[in-house]
C-alpha cells in the first residue's frame, strides 16, 4: 500500500507526466519500423520496459533537468540509474534491450548493454557528491532515497553504436 500511494503522488509529478506524453511521442516512430510493437502492460512497466518490438523492448528515456530549479529539460547530459529509489538495480542493469533517449529533434538508440559497460568505465560512483550539479561521472544519492545515479555526457553515447530517429 506504501507503495502505490508514493506512486500515485509521483505519478502526480511533471517529471512522470512529461516521460509519459514523450513516450506516446515515440510510438509512432516505433510503428513505422515494426506495425506490429506492444506498449508494455503496467507490471512490464516496472521492469523498465515502454515498449515490445521485432528489434528488442525498449526503454524511452525524456530529456531531464540537471536541477530542479533548472528553467527547462535540456539534451547534452544525460542521467543514469544504477540504483532506484528502493536501492535495488536501476534501469541502467534492468531488463530492456534498448533505451532511447530524447532529445530536441530526435531520439537516440542504444543497446542497455553497452550503456552499462560504458558508464562503468566512465563514472567512479565510489566518488560521491552531494548536489546534482556536481554529478558528472560521479555517484549521487538524493537526500531520503536509496538510489545511486550519475551524469554522463550524450556525445559519450553517440560514441557507442546507436540509431537516430528524426522526430
Amino acid at each position: 500500500m506504501g507503495c502505490l500511494l508514493k506512486m500515485s503522488k509521483w505519478k502526480n509529478s511533471g517529471s512522470w507526466n512529461r516521460g509519459q506524453r514523450i513516450e506516446k511521442e515515440f510510438a509512432p516512430l516505433l510503428r513505422q519500423r515494426d506495425p506490429n510493437y506492444r506498449k508494455a502492460n503496467r507490471e512490464e512497466q516496472f521492469r523498465h520496459i515502454d515498449y515490445f518490438s521485432n528489434f528488442g523492448t525498449i526503454d524511452v528515456k525524456a530529456k531531464k533537468k540537471i536541477n530542479r530549479s533548472d528553467a527547462s529539460e535540456q539534451d547534452e547530459l544525460v542521467w543514469v540509474e544504477f540504483l532506484n529509489v528502493q536501492g535495488r538495480d536501476g534501469w541502467l542493469k534492468g531488463q530492456t534491450d534498448i533505451i532511447a533517449f530524447e532529445r530536441d529533434k530526435d531520439f537516440i538508440l542504444v543497446k542497455r548493454n553497452y550503456l552499462l559497460g560504458m558508464c562503468q568505465v566512465k563514472c567512479d560512483l565510489s566518488k560521491k557528491v552531494t548536489n546534482s550539479k556536481d554529478a558528472l561521472y560521479k555517484g549521487y544519492q538524493r537526500e531520503g532515497r536509496k538510489d545511486l545515479i550519475s551524469i554522463i555526457k550524450m556525445s559519450d553515447i553517440l560514441e557507442l553504436p546507436h540509431q537516430r530517429w528524426k522526430k
